[in-house]
Parts: C-alpha cells; structure tokens; sequence
C-alpha cells in the first residue's frame, strides 16, 4: 500500500491533495495541520471514510521542529516499511503585495525563514522513514513566482513570496543531487494560479492587470496533476522544477 504524508491538509491545495489521493483504495494518507481537529475539510473526509484507516490526522506545525519530531515518533509504528511520498505542501505569504519600499522587514524575513526552515527541517526529520520506504520520493510545492528567469516579467507581484519561494527552489535543488545518490527523488512542483486558495486570491488583482489570460486552476484539477506527477517522478527527475501539467518551468 503505497504511503503518503502531507503537510498543510487543514484547508486548500493540501486539503484537495488528501481528497486526491484517497480515490485510490490502495492508498494510505497521512494528513497533517497544526489542528485538524478543527479542519472542517478533513473532518469531513474522515466522515466520509468512517472506520477507515487509510486515512490518519496528525496534527504536525511545520514551523515547529519539535512538533515535527513527534509526528515522526506518531506515524513510525504506522509505517513499518518507511514512507514512500513525502508532500511538503504548507505555505505562507506574510508580507502580501507590498512593494519593496514598503515591505514590511520583519514580515519578509519572518516569511523567508518559514518557507526554507520548514521543509529543511520536515525533509530531515522524515528522511530515515523515507530511506525505508520503496517509492522514496519528496514533493516540494513552490511557485512559478520563485523563478528567477521570468521573475523580470512579474513586476509587484508577492515580493517576499517570490524572493522566498526562489530559496526554496535553491534547497531542493542543491540537497537533490546528494539524495539522488541513495535513490531517493526531491522535486519541486508549482501548482499552477490557483485563486480560490488563500494566497492565490491574492493575485487576483495582479492577474486581472498584467496577465488576464492567465488559468483560474480549480484545486482539484491542480491536486490532481500534480499527484501525477509526483506518482512518475524518478531519480532521474531529482531537483526538477514541475509545472502541474508535467512540463518543466526554468529556474
């Protein structure tokens, strides 16, 4: 049965990649938040699958190392043959549309340090269920905004989102050629303008001015892309930077 565990589960993309992966009866699911307890979404997919153990909440806060560490204790005895996909899924946006002379410091560097600290220390924490595990593959959502190449053509647009999504970019690719050599695959996926999220709601503007033609991607469309993707990757797509559809964005 292969194993998934995902971060950011609560609400949105990470909500909608539960509901993905749970169409596959042969799938176990592991949905993390920092409360799922009152994440109405899970709550009613748990409800949904009653008395079904393919699906397990753990309550996980990314931004902090401890309560990592024990959801990794939690979900151990779960996982007897280690864990096949890791989905690091949980975002912030902090600082939101302001400009750089406006920006907000302690936002933006509070915004950075979560988007790099976060996945560097769930990668490390999971990485010896994930050295167990036979597919042995790390999902990384990030954002086209991360792009350096085409961040010249995105004027205004989440300053301090992009800068941090562009060191996120950076981690996973420099720490995926090492994790190549053992097998294990690390990715990078942007998810496509999804607005009925959180922080794609906040581009609506934007995107309305610069870029009107642009895709509204429903979350389950995008949720379901992007699972296909993680479920072909191989190593030889370590450190590569996917659109939703399979194509690949530059760096």
């Amino acid at each position: 049965m292969p194993s998934y565990l995902i971060t950011g589960t609560s609400r949105g993309l990470g909500l909608a990649f539960t509901t993905e992966l749970l169409k596959n009866p042969e799938n176990l699911v592991i949905a993390t938040a920092r409360n799922t307890g009152k994440s109405t979404g899970l709550q009613n997919l748990k409800a949904q699958y009653p008395g079904n153990d393919r699906l397990i909440l753990v309550d996980m806060d990314v931004a902090s190392l401890d309560s990592i560490r024990a959801a990794v204790k939690a979900v151990e005895p779960l996982l007897p043959n280690g864990l096949d996909n890791l989905v690091s899924n949980a975002g912030v946006s902090y600082a939101g549309m302001q400009s750089f002379e406006q920006l907000d410091v302690e936002k933006f560097t509070s915004e950075v340090d979560f988007t790099i600290t976060a996945p560097l220390n769930l990668l490390r924490e999971f990485l010896p269920l994930i050295r167990k595990g036979q597919a042995k593959r790390a999902l990384f959502v990030t954002s086209v905004i991360g792009s350096i190449e085409l961040a010249a053509h995105m004027p205004g647009l989440l300053n301090a989102y992009a800068v941090a999504r562009a060191a996120l970019n950076m981690l996973v690719r420099k720490w995926s050629s090492t994790l190549k050599g053992e097998g294990i695959t690390a990715a990078l996926i942007h998810p496509g303008w999804v607005g009925e999220t959180d922080i794609g709601d906040e581009l609506s503007d934007w995107v309305a001015k610069y870029n009107p033609s642009l895709e509204n991607v429903p979350s389950a469309k995008s949720a379901a892309d992007c699972m296909k993707v993680l479920n072909n990757i191989t190593p030889e797509d370590s450190g590569v930077f996917f659109n939703h559809d399979g194509s690949k964005l530059p760096w």
